[in-house]
C-alpha cells in the first residue's frame, strides 16, 4: 500500500470540501429524493446564477463524492458515507447518565455500568474500573431511545463491528484487517491466570478495536447450538457478559503459529474451540 499516495488523495478530498458552493451542492443532493437531482435543480437549490462556474464545481466533486447519471447527478458511496458520519457524530446528546447493567464484574462482583464518554460506550466496573466491553458509538444512536434500548443498540452495534473485524473487513473503510494477540496479567505467557486480548487493526485507515477471544466465537454455529441445547440463546448474550462463560478457560496455546483455545462451560458441560491467527475456528471439541 502506497501510504504517500493515499495521504495525498485524502488531502485532495478535504480540499474539495473547503468551498461553500461545493458543500451546498453536496447538501442539496443529500436532501434530494433518492440522492439524485438534475443540473437545474441543484443550481436552483444552491442559488448560483453562473452556469459555467456551477458546472466547474460539479466537475470538481465528480469522481470523489458525486457521479453524473442519465437523469442528472447523484452521490457516490463516499459522499453518502460522509453525510452519515456527520449526521451521526454532530447531532444527538453529547453524554448520557451511566446505565446500570445486569452483569457483575468478573474481578470484584460489583454490577457493571455502561458509561458514555467521547462517543465511546464502556461496560465498566465502577469500583475496580475493569472494562468488559467497549466500542465507538455515535451520538445519533442515543436519540429517541430509553437507557435499556441504548444498551441493546450498543450491543447490536458491537456485534457487527466484531463480526466484520474478525472476518477481516474494516467496518469503517472496508479494507483488510490485521489481528494481534497478546496475553496480559499473570505471567504474560498465555498460561492460567493470563487474560488474552485481540487487537483488530485496519491496514488502511488504522481503525482498531480490542476484543476477547470469546467475543469472536460467541456467534459460531457450534457455540450457538451448544447454548441452545442447554436452554440459552447464545445470540442474545451481550458482549460484556460473554467473558463470564470463558474468561477463566481461555489460553494462548501457541504464538507461532497462533492458537487460542477457548473452553465454554454451561450446565456442567464443556465446548472447546481452537482459534488461529486468521480468526478461523480450526477445531471444535465437545
Amino acid at each position: 500500500m502506497n501510504e504517500g499516495r493515499i495521504d495525498a488523495a485524502v488531502w485532495d478530498a478535504f480540499q474539495l470540501l473547503a468551498n461553500e458552493t461545493r458543500l451546498k451542492i453536496l447538501y442539496a443532493l443529500w436532501n434530494a429524493p433518492e440522492w439524485t437531482a438534475t443540473f437545474t435543480e441543484l443550481k436552483e437549490a444552491v442559488g448560483m446564477r453562473d452556469s459555467g462556474q456551477f458546472q466547474y464545481h460539479l466537475n470538481e466533486l465528480s469522481g470523489t463524492f458525486v457521479r453524473k447519471t442519465d437523469g442528472g447527478y447523484t452521490h457516490l458511496a463516499g459522499g453518502i458515507a460522509l453525510y452519515r458520519a456527520m449526521l451521526g457524530s454532530v447531532t444527538g446528546p453529547e453524554s448520557v447518565a451511566s446505565i446500570p447493567l445486569d452483569t457483575t464484574c468478573s474481578t470484584c462482583g460489583v454490577p457493571l455500568m455502561l458509561q458514555y464518554e467521547h462517543q465511546v460506550f464502556d461496560a465498566r466496573c465502577p469500583d475496580c474500573e475493569e472494562t468488559a466491553s467497549n466500542a465507538p458509538f455515535l451520538r445519533g444512536g442515543l436519540e429517541n431511545r430509553s437507557n435499556e434500548d441504548r444498551a441493546t443498540a450498543f450491543d447490536a452495534w458491537t456485534r457487527r463491528l466484531v463480526a466484520l473485524l474478525r472476518d477481516g473487513v474494516c467496518p469503517w473503510c472496508a479494507s483488510t484487517v490485521t489481528h494481534d494477540f497478546s496475553a496480559v496479567e499473570g505471567d504474560g505467557t498465555g498460561s492460567e491466570g493470563d487474560e488474552i486480548h485481540i487487537t483488530h487493526t485496519c491496514d488502511r485507515c488504522g481503525g482498531f478495536l480490542r476484543t476477547t477471544p470469546v467475543e469472536n466465537v460467541i456467534d459460531h454455529p457450534a457455540v450457538v447450538a451448544f447454548c441452545y441445547d442447554r436452554g440459552l440463546d447464545g445470540t442474545a448474550i451481550p458482549h460484556w457478559e460473554a467473558a463470564e462463560y470463558a474468561a477463566e478457560e481461555t489460553r494462548l496455546v501457541s504464538d507461532d503459529p497462533v492458537e487460542v483455545r477457548i473452553t465454554i462451560r454451561l450446565a456442567g458441560d464443556e465446548l472447546t474451540l481452537s482459534l488461529d491467527e486468521e480468526m478461523r475456528v480450526r477445531d471444535v471439541e465437545g
